[in-house]
């Protein structure tokens, strides 16, 4: 029995190897992707996904516009626009439009331009481009100093460029604060108290 499905998943790692070498080296469009990593995973990374991503370990792919759900973890090249929930990372190269949810254990990179409406939660949320973000950001750390904040960030460090709403942890940054900081250090650049302990208030 154990020889058995040795064979099959060999099989079947080599078929999704063939397929692979085999695709186009032009970018394709299919309503669903899975696989364990790449190359063992259909489609291939050239392609965009329009529905649903499932990986067993991480997925790679050029865009995906859906739900993208990873037991590891997800990874996207050019565009991603929907939900990803993943065990350890969401990882987004280009631009990226969340709608609803971004979660993961580990960390949520979005490396490019971002626009989030709805949660971001995970170890650490990380908005490294001019973004806007319209909802809640929960994590160990929410680092955005880039990002138009709208709503809320908790954690033990928060920052952002402009800040409708509150934060709260240890540190928290903004270089215009419109809005409630609460925590040990509360850093307000442009505000009337550019540091405050426990409590900043920004108009």
């Amino acid at each position: 029995m154990k020889l058995s499905l040795m064979r099959l998943w060999g099989v079947l790692v080599i078929l999704l190897g063939v397929a692979h070498s085999a695709a186009p080296s032009f970018a394709g469009y299919t309503p669903i992707g899975f696989g364990l990593a790449p190359p063992a995973q259909l489609p291939p990374r050239s392609f965009s996904i329009v529905g649903a991503r499932l990986s067993a370990g991480y997925g790679v792919n050029k865009d995906v516009y859906g739900v993208d759900l990873g037991t590891i973890g997800n990874i996207t090249e050019n565009q991603f626009v929907g939900i990803g929930v993943s065990g350890l990372f969401n990882w987004n190269k280009g631009h990226a439009t969340v709608i609803g949810l971004q979660a993961a254990l580990g960390a949520n990179i979005n490396v490019n331009k971002a626009r989030i409406i709805g949660l971001q939660v995970s170890g650490w949320n990380a908005n490294l481009a001019e973004s806007t973000m319209v909802g809640l950001g929960f994590g160990l750390g929410n680092q955005s100093p880039n990002t138009t904040m709208i709503g809320l960030q908790a954690g033990l460090y928060n920052t952002a460029r402009h800040v409708y709403g509150f934060q709260i942890g240890l540190v928290n940054r903004a270089e215009n604060l419109h809005g409630i900081q609460i925590g040990l250090l509360n850093f307000n650049t442009h505000g009337l108290f550019s540091l405050a302990p426990i409590l900043n208030i920004g108009f």
